[in-house]
């Protein structure tokens, strides 16, 4: 009787062993995942700050190339460049176009400045001509 108490206890220890190690390894995965997932962010938030630094800079670009632009677009800049690398002169008499098509009541822009508007939903048709627009011939 005394050697099969000594068996379970030696089988109850084994088990609790067992039970303590898988704990442990659990416990230090659970360590390891946590540290692996903080590494992460931190790199993720390194990127992001790099990712910004870069937005910024090309945003100063942006900046810079739109004065380039509008220095070089005034008028005097225009008429001298046209003169002197393109050979261009004033003209020695005038011309008088006229156009027959009304102005605009806005001035147009390109659609990149517009702001995008949702066509407007139409007006529910009656009865009647719903009706109307199944008979064929009649659309």
């Amino acid at each position: 009787a005394r050697r099969g108490t000594g068996v379970r206890r030696a089988a109850g220890r084994a088990s609790r062993l067992v039970v303590l190690s898988f704990a442990l390894l659990l416990v230090g995965g659970l360590g390891i995942f946590q540290v692996l997932q903080t590494s992460r962010v931190a790199t993720l938030g390194y990127e992001i700050r790099a990712l910004e630094r870069d937005r910024a800079q090309l945003a100063a670009q942006v900046s810079q190339l739109e004065a380039a632009v509008a220095r070089r677009s005034t008028l005097e800049r225009v008429r001298a460049e046209a003169v002197g690398r393109l050979g261009m002169v004033s003209p020695s008499e005038g011309l008088r176009v006229t156009v027959d098509a009304p102005v605009p009541r806005v001035a147009p822009l390109p659609r990149r400045y517009t702001p995008a508007t949702e066509p407007a939903p139409a007006a529910p048709r009656a009865w009647w001509e719903r009706a109307l627009g199944h008979v064929p011939g009649l659309d």
